[in-house]
């Protein structure tokens, strides 16, 4: 029995360490990496048995080609170089008539791997084909983060460790982050709190010691009433403030007004002394820790309630105190030079831009004759 290392290739960002057994070149146990700086030897349900995936009888291993009308699910297998061959004919067809921009590369993530996940476009750049803007998963969380933090590179989740505060801000980490739980339960030991703030009370409250349901996209008025009554108290870390933050007389006096405990408590269902005592317990906390989720950020205000709740450790200053601050996100692509592979420079001409949730728009404008 040989053991490899390898790493988890599905979407999503922990890129768990594995151990893989292989038992006459076959992949016979998958195990999690104890070794993994981050994922310890925790794997989900999805990758706890993959050897039963990879080695599946129901696993696709041929192209199929559709027989019957769309979806009565009868297929006939063909092989690879005949399905090639149809895929040519047709995309030359398409392309003589209508132009390379009829052709729309459409894809999110599946295998996370860089090579597998990003290889097919040089391709697409040198064939003249519209781009595709990725954008179903959490691009408006990026744009709140950077809207704030600019090009800051997320904090070590170890920071939790030394946090007395943690605020579990729609996430449901016990599904989607169970991770981060090595570095919670560490925290806990050593008398932290923790916080789940939701629409509605998920599986994670089992860890929390306080949860608070909140109306589904109200988040940043919260976030607002919070701030509401930190300045209000004068519990902002002036000196932090003073030196690291800019706006924040202007989000004092012209926003903040708006957003008073009673106001707030309308917007989100809480009560109003609820979101006074959150408030409060947020500013005087040594070390207060977001962990933002994904979720709260697919609404169509989504970009700027993570922009609002990422202001809240600036104003207490907890960005300057270990184990304080705010994790929006685990990925730790940004570090890497991705154009070396996706190849950008492969573009002769601009080409039009689809974001993938306006598909249906897209599909419905007439392509610009060549």
């Amino acid at each position: 029995m040989q053991v490899l290392r390898s790493v988890c290739p599905y979407d999503c960002p922990d890129a768990c360490g594995l151990l893989v057994h292989i038992d006459n070149g076959k992949a016979a146990k998958v195990e999690g990496d104890p070794e993994h700086p981050f994922t310890r030897g925790t794997l989900c349900p999805k990758m706890a048995h993959y050897e039963r995936s990879v080695h599946s009888p129901r696993r696709i291993m041929t192209p199929l080609l559709r027989n019957g009308c769309k979806g009565s699910g009868e297929f006939t297998p063909v092989s690879w170089e005949e399905a090639i061959e149809r895929i040519k004919t047709k995309w030359e067809n398409i392309i003589a008539k209508y132009g390379a921009e009829a052709i729309l590369p459409y894809s999110y993530a599946g295998t996370m791997g860089l090579v597998q996940r990003n290889v097919g476009h040089p391709f697409f750049y040198s064939l003249g084909a519209s781009q595709l803007d990725r954008t179903i998963c959490s691009p408006a969380k990026s744009y709140g983060w950077e809207a704030v933090m600019g090009q800051t590179m997320a904090p070590h989740t170890n920071e939790i460790h030394s946090s007395d505060l943690i605020v579990l801000w729609g996430i449901h980490a016990l599904a989607t982050n169970i991770h981060i739980l090595h570095d919670i339960n560490i925290a806990k030991q050593k008398g932290a709190k923790v916080w789940l703030i939701d629409t509605y009370e998920t599986p994670t409250a089992q860890i929390a010691d306080q949860v608070i349901v909140v109306r589904p996209g109200t988040d940043g008025a919260l976030a607002l009433g919070m701030m509401h009554v930190i300045a209000r108290e004068n519990l902002i870390d002036a000196d932090f403030v003073n030196t690291y933050v800019q706006g924040y007389e202007e989000l004092k006096n012209t926003v903040l007004p708006e957003y008073s405990p009673a106001a707030v408590s309308e917007i989100t269902g809480l009560p109003a002394g609820v979101i006074e005592d959150m408030a409060r317990q947020y500013a005087k906390a040594k070390a207060p820790f977001i962990r933002l989720g994904s979720g709260l950020s697919r609404y169509s205000n989504g970009a700027m309630t993570v922009r609002t709740i990422t202001c809240l450790p600036a104003l207490v200053g907890a960005w300057s105190k270990s184990g304080g601050g705010l994790l929006a996100g685990t990925t730790t692509g940004g570090a890497l030079n991705t154009s070396k592979i996706t190849r950008e420079d492969f573009r002769e001409t601009a080409t039009r831009l689809v974001n993938m949730n306006q598909l249906g728009n897209a599909l419905n404008c007439k392509i610009r004759q060549s």
